[in-house]
């Protein structure tokens, strides 16, 4: 039966809008659960070691370290990795200056100049001590790396030690010359 103000033959088309909207709904909040992202466990990243072992890096002066040359192939970035140089050839020293490039391609200066400073969460660089710099890509985007580290020049050698010690050249007989009654 239906209502002579037609109430009823509103209420058929309500619902089917209802379901609709429901369903548009659940197809819209299942897409966004399906698309990358930066959550759970789909943005985990890895550690890495880099420069311990020959090949990794170079030093291109006394005081200046390289991942790999500016026109070269770059380490490969990706979400959440953090690089631990591991930086021995640089003698004990703390690096004063650590700059981190990034770039979209392994080789940024062939395909095109697209590489830049790394900065914010693209290159958080943390426990920066001897020999040791750590680089984070703490972004949920892949990139590629470049690392230049310099370093204050060693201080000059000390001259070897001659055998005479520190005391050379002083008289110890000195103290024994000295006559106890000399004072009598």
């Amino acid at each position: 039966m239906s209502a002579p103000d037609g109430r009823e033959a509103l209420q058929g088309p309500s619902r089917r809008r209802v379901v609709a909207l429901g369903a548009l709904w659940a197809a819209i909040s299942a897409a966004a659960l399906a698309a990358p992202g930066c959550y759970g466990r789909n943005c985990e990243g890895g550690l890495e070691v880099y420069g311990a072992n020959e090949g990794e890096g170079r030093m291109i002066d006394e005081d200046t370290w390289e991942s790999g040359p500016m026109n070269g192939t770059w380490l490969w970035f990706p979400r959440q990795r953090t690089y631990l140089f591991d930086l021995r050839v640089l003698g004990g020293r703390v690096p004063y200056s650590v700059e981190p490039y990034i770039a979209a391609s392994p080789d940024p200066m062939t395909v095109g100049p697209n590489g830049t400073i790394g900065s914010g969460n693209l290159a958080l660089l943390s426990n920066v001590s001897a020999n040791r710099v750590d680089v984070r890509n703490d972004s949920c985007s892949d990139y590629y790396l470049r690392l230049v580290v310099k370093v204050e020049p060693m201080p000059p050698a000390l001259p070897a030690d001659d055998g005479g010690g520190a005391d050379a050249g002083t008289n110890d007989a000195a103290a024994d010359d000295i006559d106890p009654d000399a004072g009598d």
